[in-house]
């Protein structure tokens, strides 16, 4: 079981504490009780789905030896309009520069992340609309 402790500094604004006591400050706007210090508790779940998802694929590039120069995931979700404001589809596009990289081996492994190891992805699939999107960027060779 996965415990995490959720304490208010003041106001608004809030510290999560994990197992290994790191600690992610988590806020609201100013005209919310907040400071305005850290990022909101939905765009955590934002977080969490990406880096969920990227430490999967990072490590099966690694291990199929996909050479990578930068790996970026941009995710976007469109919330309800009415409370509670929940996230009603999500768009994650991965982004991956190199040179001559094989799209179809990075579809894969972004296909295997989301379909089997990625918990968030998961979770989030059986509730959200969410699509995918892989784009492959060349670039020149290392020297």
């Amino acid at each position: 079981m996965t415990e995490v402790q959720v304490r208010r500094l003041e106001g608004g604004t809030f510290v999560g504490i994990e197992p290994s006591n790191h600690w992610v400050v988590m806020d609201t706007a100013e005209d919310e009780a907040g400071h305005n210090g850290g990022p909101r508790p939905m765009e955590l779940v934002l977080m969490a789905l990406g880096s969920c998802s990227g430490i999967d694929v990072e490590l099966m590039l690694r291990k199929i030896r996909v050479p990578l120069q930068d790996f970026r995931i941009e995710i976007s979700g469109k919330r309800a309009e009415e409370h509670p404001r929940v996230y009603t589809s999500i768009k994650v596009a991965y982004h991956f520069w190199g040179h001559r990289l094989p799209k179809p081996k990075l579809e894969r492994a972004v296909a295997i992340s989301q379909e089997t190891y990625c918990s968030v992805t998961n979770m989030l699939n059986k509730v959200v609309d969410m699509t995918t999107e892989v784009v492959a960027h060349e670039v020149a060779p290392s020297k």
